[in-house]
């Protein structure tokens, strides 16, 4: 089977967050406070916690239900992988494309903004 993604860029390559709808951001505080200590950031509906170098994003939404994915319900969201250039993230955006993997393109995530430490972490990209 071949690798989509080169061995030298994978090595390198973190999980820079992960993003959940969740229906009750209070509760879900509560919980993930007990593991991890206090967020990095909340706000009424919004909790980030830094777990080594990924966030866990948690943004709370009203329950709505649809037939196919749409990222206003409740589960998981994007994945968002971390890269040490962007030159690197170019060569993983040319291979999906290649691939004919749909994806968002290269973009600074704007939700990075929201912690002390986040917005420092999204100009390496």
């Amino acid at each position: 089977m071949h690798k989509m993604i080169p061995e030298a860029i994978k090595v390198n390559m973190t999980i820079h967050h992960i993003v959940f709808t969740i229906l009750d951001v209070a509760e879900t505080e509560k919980f993930y406070t007990k593991i991890f200590g206090q967020a990095l950031y909340t706000n009424s509906n919004t909790a980030i916690y830094q777990v080594g170098q990924t966030m866990l994003i948690f943004i709370e939404k009203e329950k709505i239900s649809h037939s196919k994915f749409d990222s206003s319900t409740i589960g998981l969201d994007p994945i968002a992988f971390g890269l040490k250039n962007l030159s690197e993230l170019e060569g993983i955006e040319k291979i999906l494309k290649e691939k004919g993997i749909k994806n968002s393109g290269i973009h600074i995530d704007d939700s990075s903004k929201k912690g002390k430490n986040l917005a420092q972490r999204s100009k390496q990209y």
